[in-house]
Formats: structure tokens, C-alpha cells, sequence
């Protein structure tokens, strides 16, 4: 992929996910060839790449249109991931983990209980907590030394709030989106001590379902109609319907 193209879909996957195009409308290669200002051949090709991803849907005779997502798509988006992450931290407990990777993982897990202790409720903690979140994830990947699931797995964290970068709290009752942040935590907790312990299937099966309560959080939090609206605004929001 040249440069030039690298660049092009890039440019094309943000514009997609910060829903300059409408989910569902039709998407024609000079329309993407003039918002990006390249020529037709590498809007084409840029459409090609997005479609792979699952982010445009390539009809037969009609050309592409941007794919819409359901809240149950996204939930078995999730699920998907769990499949891989629970494949990834399965190789890392076989092959086990070595001290400074293990440090690093204790040392989010601390930080996460001292955001619990002092109640996750501003947009600061908030950050924070995301950040974690996603630096464990990542480095029980890297963790696995498996350079499929490197690939794989951002793969499909790229299509809306399927990362785990994308956290949706509940602003109105605190207490829920505290206890929700909880059951991560000890979720996080069991999963690096089964890596630990070098138990690869528990450490499997507890990822699973870390993934499992996570695709149920998402179904249940974006019922709320101000917590869809919030999530509008995070990338790919906008391709819900």
C-alpha cells in the first residue's frame, strides 16, 4: 500500500466514523475521490480497504454504501474479541509471563483499585480508567507473542465502541456504572492471576466472559436514551441506529 494510499483511507476510515457520511446512504467513488482530494483510483481503492473492514458494505451493481450498526452488532463484535483475547491470554499463561510485563500488569490493577476507592464520577477518572483498560488489554496481547492476534485483534476493535478503548458510564446513577467498573476490575484481577498461575484454560474461559458481561453492559447502557446521545459523539457513534 502506497503512502498515498495509506494516507487516503485513513483519511476516509475518520471521516466514515465521525459520520460525515450518513450510515445507510450511498457512498460513489467521486464523492470520496473530491472530500479527500485524491483521484478516483485511490478513493476506490481506500472504499476497498473500508469495505474489508466491515465499515462500507459493497452491494453488487450498486456500489458501497456505509454500513449501520445495531446495538446487537456491536454486542457480537465484542463477543468476538473476547474469543481472541481469551486465545491470547491462554498462549501468555502457557508460555508465562515475565517480570516485567508481570509488574506492569499489577501495577494498572493498583491503580484501578485506587480509582475505585475514590469513586470513578469525573471526566478525569474517567480517562484514566479508560486508559488502563486498554493498556491491560494490549499488553496480555503482547503478552501471547502471537503476531496474528496483533493484527487480529485490532482488526475488529476497530469497528464502533468494540475497542476497549470504549467505555459507555452511566452519568445518572453513579452507583451502577461503580459497580459495573467493579466487576471489571475483579474480572482483570481473576484473568492475571490465572496468566500467573500459568492456568491457560481458566484464564481463557474468565476472558470470555469478561467479553460476555462487557457486550451486556453495552446492551444494556445504550437503552438510555442519554447514554446513546453521549456515545454519538465517541468514533463510529454516529453508525449506530
Amino acid at each position: 500500500m502506497s503512502i498515498a494510499l495509506e494516507d487516503a483511507t485513513e483519511a476516509l476510515r475518520h471521516e466514515v466514523m465521525e459520520g460525515r457520511f450518513p450510515p445507510g446512504n450511498k457512498l460513489r467513488e467521486v464523492t470520496v475521490a473530491k472530500a479527500l482530494g485524491v483521484s478516483r483510483t485511490i478513493a476506490r481503492l481506500a472504499m476497498s480497504q473500508l469495505e474489508h473492514e466491515g465499515l462500507l458494505v459493497r452491494e453488487p451493481n450498486r456500489g458501497s454504501r456505509v454500513r449501520a450498526f445495531s446495538i446487537e452488532q456491536i454486542a457480537d463484535a465484542i463477543e468476538v474479541r473476547g474469543e481472541l483475547e481469551g486465545m491470547a491470554v491462554r498462549l501468555a499463561a502457557e508460555k508465562g509471563l515475565d517480570k516485567s510485563l508481570d509488574d506492569r500488569l499489577e501495577a494498572l490493577l493498583e491503580e484501578s483499585e485506587s480509582l475505585l476507592a475514590s469513586v470513578v464520577d469525573d471526566d478525569d477518572k474517567r480517562a484514566r480508567w479508560i486508559g488502563i483498560n486498554e493498556e491491560f488489554h494490549a499488553l496480555l496481547i503482547e503478552a501471547s507473542g502471537n503476531w496474528a492476534l496483533a493484527i487480529s485483534i485490532p482488526q475488529v476493535s476497530a469497528l464502533p465502541l468494540v475497542s476497549s478503548s470504549i467505555i459507555i458510564f452511566d452519568r445518572r446513577d453513579i452507583g451502577r456504572s461503580q459497580e459495573q467498573l467493579k466487576a471489571a476490575h475483579e474480572d482483570h484481577r481473576r484473568i492475571l492471576m490465572a496468566v500467573q498461575l500459568r492456568q491457560g484454560h481458566r484464564a481463557e474461559a474468565q476472558m470470555r466472559e469478561h467479553a460476555f458481561k462487557n457486550a451486556q453492559n453495552k446492551r444494556s447502557n445504550l437503552t438510555d436514551p442519554e447514554a446513546l446521545s453521549l456515545v454519538r459523539s465517541l468514533p463510529g457513534g454516529r453508525l449506530i441506529v
